[in-house]
């Protein structure tokens, strides 16, 4: 739901009426009034109310875009609001401006006229709040009492839930190694480039960059292809579900609800349930949402890297320039251009058990050549195995390289494997 409200500068104060009252009972009224604006008085003004949405069924507050609030106005998400009575009428009257639609919300209220000291003069004591009138689905009062300051609840606003979309968020897996096993094995939401995103008979739901979405079910059917378009290719996702017609809520009429919610098939790497509060799976699609689908990507990483640092005879890094890096198991230079570098990252084959590189300088080339064994190892259980390098050993008389002896194993991320003095 987005909303503003009607008023000055679209705050969200009551509307004020004409007041038929004599001038003298005008001023003693201010008078008190202003009273009550000194420090120690404060506390004892109780003219703020606060309203918070909610959705029918779940009772969760409800994602809803205020409009115009703040100076300047400003669109602002939020689950809730204050208002401010006026203690010379005893009704307020809302109006919420919506993109599509405007709402209303008419509360009443008494104010009670109380002496509290001849430093505080009197006060006006707000209480018995009642909803007057309104348009939304359901309105309820939850504290009839109005506040001195922001922050508690006094109304809560309803809506009827829309539960007909399918939540997915879109993760990387990821792993470290120590070069003898795979180890931190996580997970974190990253987004995806979407050149377009369809259902199965071609109507465009989605097209941009989003780590998660939301997308509508069929409701003719009990499933629902989706087909997701990016700059790499394409990938599929069927799911069924049971689709359920009834009066479940008295103001929403009658409804379909989709629940038993299950993957027919599917291109991804990877992809599980979503967890609700109580770490079940969540096959139920809900409003507001929670994550139905967890779609994974395998993780992007290299177990084959080696790492060579240059150093000086001292034993210091050593900046170097390297004209090109070659080897027998990849066509072309691996560097883009000459670089002057302390340390570079050299693939091993995958293929063989041995790996040659040609360093180039400006004056003369190094061949570095190394042997060592490759075991494979599993990343995820629905992830492609990776291959372990292990046993790194010089194949080559070089005399300035030398293996360290505590990095036999290509780590990920990389460790320093070979040194190479340079002077």
């Amino acid at each position: 739901m987005e909303f503003g409200l009607c008023g000055v500068n679209l705050s969200l104060q009551p509307q004020l009426q004409t007041m038929k009252k004599p001038c003298w009972g005008l001023f003693f009224l201010i008078l008190m009034v202003s009273c009550l604006d000194e420090p120690d008085c404060f506390q004892l003004k109780n003219n703020i109310i606060g309203i918070t949405f909610r959705v029918i069924g779940t009772g969760q507050a409800d994602s809803t875009l205020l409009k115009g609030i703040g100076t300047p106005p400003a669109n602002i998400f939020r689950p809730s609001f204050s208002a401010i009575l006026n203690y010379f009428e005893n009704q307020v009257d809302l109006l919420l401006q919506g993109e599509k639609k405007d709402n209303y919300l008419s509360l009443g209220y008494t104010v009670k006229n109380q002496y509290v000291s001849e430093e505080c003069g009197s006060r006006f004591v707000l209480s018995d709040l009642t909803v007057v009138d309104h348009d939304f689905d359901s309105v309820r009062i939850v504290n009839g009492k109005p506040a001195p300051v922001e922050g508690g609840t006094n109304v809560e606003i309803y809506r009827c839930p829309h539960a007909d979309s399918i939540t997915i968020d879109f993760s990387l897996l990821s792993v470290t190694s120590n070069g003898i096993s795979i180890q931190n094995r996580s997970s974190k939401n990253i987004s995806h480039g979407f050149t377009k995103v369809t259902d199965s008979v071609g109507n465009e739901l989605f097209s941009g960059r989003a780590a998660t979405l939301h997308l509508p079910v069929s409701l003719s059917k009990e499933q629902s292809t989706y087909i997701f378009t990016t700059a790499e290719g394409q990938d599929t996702l069927t799911v069924g579900y049971r689709l359920t017609t009834e009066h479940r809520y008295r103001p929403c009429g009658i409804q379909t609800f989709v629940d038993e919610l299950r993957i027919i098939n599917h291109t991804f790497d990877s992809l599980s349930f979503g967890l609700n509060k109580d770490e079940e799976q969540q096959r139920t699609l809900a409003d507001p949402h929670q994550t139905n689908v967890r779609i994974y990507d395998c993780p992007q990483i290299q177990l084959n890297l080696l790492k060579v640092n240059f150093e000086s005879s001292e034993g210091t890094s050593k900046n170097v320039l390297i004209k090109g890096v070659r080897a027998d198991h990849f066509t072309g230079n691996l560097l883009a251009a000459p670089a002057t570098v302390a340390t570079l990252n050299l693939p091993v084959d995958l293929e063989s058990d041995i790996s040659t590189f040609y360093i180039e300088y400006e004056d003369k080339t190094d061949t570095l050549s190394v042997s060592y064994t490759r075991t494979p190892a599993t990343l995820f259980s629905s992830c492609e195995p990776k291959l372990l390098i292990q046993e790194l050993s010089l194949n080559k008389e070089l005399p300035t390289a030398t293996v360290i002896s505590t990095a036999r194993s290509l780590q990920y991320p990389p460790v320093t494997n070979v040194e190479i003095i340079t002077d």
